[in-house]
């Protein structure tokens, strides 16, 4: 009889990809004290053809593209699909940037001044 290691990470690998990717495949939201940072997948689409909104609050990502080829007239093609709308209060909206780099696009938004966190100092109330 063989003895096998057990991983716990092969036996629920379901439930860890869910933690990590919770809202859609290829989409993740992450903040860091100043800004809200999106990163998309939209590998064989160039800049011009992605198209990026923010509306009531929502982040829409919209990426297409098609290439015809010479050989055997086939055509190739990409589609992405992205939509988050939860908690992305505290952005200036007017200020986000979006650029493409190896295939993902990062949405940066900055955060409202008001919306950064701040460290308050707790202190000992005097008795009289």
């Amino acid at each position: 009889m063989a003895i096998t290691r057990w991983d716990p990470f092969l036996r629920f690998p379901r439930i860890f990809e869910d933690l990590e990717e919770p809202f859609q495949k290829g989409l993740k939201i992450r903040e860091t004290d100043s800004d809200i940072i999106a990163e998309a997948v939209v590998a064989g689409v160039p800049a011009k053809d992605v198209e990026v909104n923010i509306e009531d609050g929502v982040l829409t990502i919209k990426a297409k593209a098609s290439e015809k080829t010479k050989k055997e007239n086939e055509e190739r093609y990409a589609q992405y699909d992205y939509y988050y709308s939860a908690a992305l209060s505290g952005g200036q909206w007017d200020k986000a940037e979006a650029e493409i780099e190896n295939g993902v696009v990062y949405i940066t938004i900055p955060k409202a001044e008001a919306a950064r966190p701040r460290r308050i100092t707790v202190k000992e109330k005097k008795n009289n």
